[in-house]
């Protein structure tokens, strides 16, 4: 019961923020966008010093943080200079060139798949965070959007976890997470589905066009959660970190994020 109320707390401070940035907009935006990505990319180095066998050297590990929060911190500078973004293709090829170099004098550990793992971390967290400060610096109603997307990756993980608990019979992917079913998955699509058709009555959008994006955010929250699940099975470790309590660390709340803002994005500019 103790573990169920922390838990409860720990989640309506994290909705909390998240709303609240979005309502305040501008830097109250980034600096949230700024702590998930950086406590993230700390989680995820963690887990890949464990894959590769040795700790991350710090020269390593600050290479590989530069060029997630640069990617991160493209939108912020969107404002300043439209030239913002050569520069920034430049600096992170020369940062992908220096990551390989250090490879090569890494004597601990498995240098190849610490490079692999560092290459794929900045793309993996860097990049869903960078689409979504750009959609919220670029278009002025893309506030409204995220919400929603957050709203409809929230219920999608309720839905799932209500039917699943009750009805829950066929293991969705059990060598990954033992406790996800079939059941779970479709009872949560459906109300993302029905969420999102319900979003688009009420503004006036694409009732076909909003349930096929609430299905989508629901397949590709679930693809998140269970890639995550895969890091941490190849590690050995049941969460990415300890800082929420309840919930474990910020990739194990992001994980589904990370999948959905790139599809969001694409259906806010293309299709919403």
């Amino acid at each position: 019961m103790k573990n169920v109320i922390v838990r409860s707390l720990s989640g309506i401070v994290y909705i909390a923020l998240i709303v609240g940035a979005l309502l305040a907009g501008g830097w109250w935006w980034y600096a949230l966008t700024a702590v998930l990505t950086v406590f993230a990319t700390l989680e995820y180095q963690r887990m890949a010093a464990i894959k590769a066998g040795a700790p991350l050297p710090v020269l390593t590990a600050a290479l590989d943080m530069s060029a997630t929060v640069i990617l991160w911190g493209v939108a912020p500078l969107l404002g300043y200079s439209p030239a913002i973004l050569p520069a920034v293709a430049v600096i992170l090829v020369v940062c992908l060139l220096a990551r390989l170099s250090l490879a090569l004098c890494q004597k601990h550990g498995d240098a190849f798949t610490a490079a692999g793992l560092s290459v794929l971390g900045v793309f993996y967290i860097g990049v869903p965070m960078s689409l979504l400060n750009i959609a919220m610096a670029t278009h002025p109603a893309a506030g409204t959007a995220i919400l929603c997307m957050f709203v409809l990756i929230w219920l999608n993980d309720t839905g799932a976890f209500c039917v699943g608990s009750l009805m829950g019979k066929h293991r969705l992917c059990e060598r990954l997470s033992p406790k996800k079913s079939w059941e779970g998955f479709w009872g949560g699509m459906a109300v993302c589905i029905i969420a999102a058709g319900v979003f688009a009555v009420l503004t006036g959008g694409s009732v076909v066009v909003c349930a096929l994006y609430g299905a989508v955010v629901s397949l590709l929250a679930t693809w998140g959660d269970l890639f995550e699940s895969l890091l941490k099975r190849a590690v050995g470790v049941k969460d990415a970190g300890n800082i929420i309590p309840g919930h474990g660390g910020v990739l194990d709340r992001v994980d589904s994020l990370l999948f959905v803002a790139p599809a969001s994005v694409v259906f806010y500019v293309f299709l919403l």
